[in-house]
């Protein structure tokens, strides 16, 4: 209901505001989590659908042109048009998906929850190596100052990658492990039954 108001009275931008505030942890237009204004969110958010999904930009840029006269945030349209992807953006984004052999599988359903459960904030993932863990599934990273850093909400993404590329199922039940591969522009990201590893 928080940003339904705007929707149906075409103030897009309000309701985008009205978002970044029901998420929480926004006090004076600050993000207490990353101490990013909600305008640096936009267009962090806005240049990585830029480089990842130009399509659906390319909508959404169309739609917020249509935002009502009476929108009190109009401003952020700009922010978006304007987004611009760095160098770091498009490395950060080629996460290609490599599915385990099948001594690593770990149920489905664990997976789902723990993907669920998972800290989606923009906080980096710093010195652990254990993102998440739920029954027997674990989402782990690669080791500390390996590569860039992550970012909870790209695991978050990379798991949700992992879950839909690498699930097979073997009599009745789904089961689920992968990782992103090696890449210099990020820590590997792995979803699997290991207790160890993601090197």
């Amino acid at each position: 209901m928080f940003f339904k108001t705007p929707i149906l009275s075409k103030r897009y931008c309000d309701a985008i505001w009205a978002r970044l505030h029901k998420e929480g942890g926004v006090q004076d237009g600050i993000t207490q989590y990353t101490n990013e204004t909600n305008l640096d969110i936009v267009k962090e958010d806005a240049a990585g659908y830029k480089v990842n999904a130009p399509v659906q930009y390319a909508e959404a840029v169309a739609l917020y042109a249509s935002t009502s006269s009476d929108d009190t945030h109009s401003d952020l349209i700009k922010a978006i048009v304007d987004a611009t992807p760095s160098e770091n953006l498009a490395k950060r984004a080629t996460f290609k998906i490599n599915c385990d052999r099948p001594n690593n599988l770990a149920f489905q359903s664990d997976c789902q929850q723990l993907i669920s459960n998972i800290l989606k904030s923009k906080i980096n993932i710093g010195d652990t190596r254990l993102a998440a863990i739920h029954g027997g599934y674990r989402l782990r990273v690669g080791p500390y100052r390996s590569a860039p850093d992550v970012t909870y909400n790209t695991a978050y993404a990379v798991a949700i990658q992992i879950k839909e590329k690498c699930a097979r199922r073997i009599g009745c039940c789904q089961f689920v492990s992968g990782s992103s591969l090696k890449n210099g522009g990020h820590r590997k990201v792995c979803l699997s039954s290991k207790r160890s590893g993601c090197q």
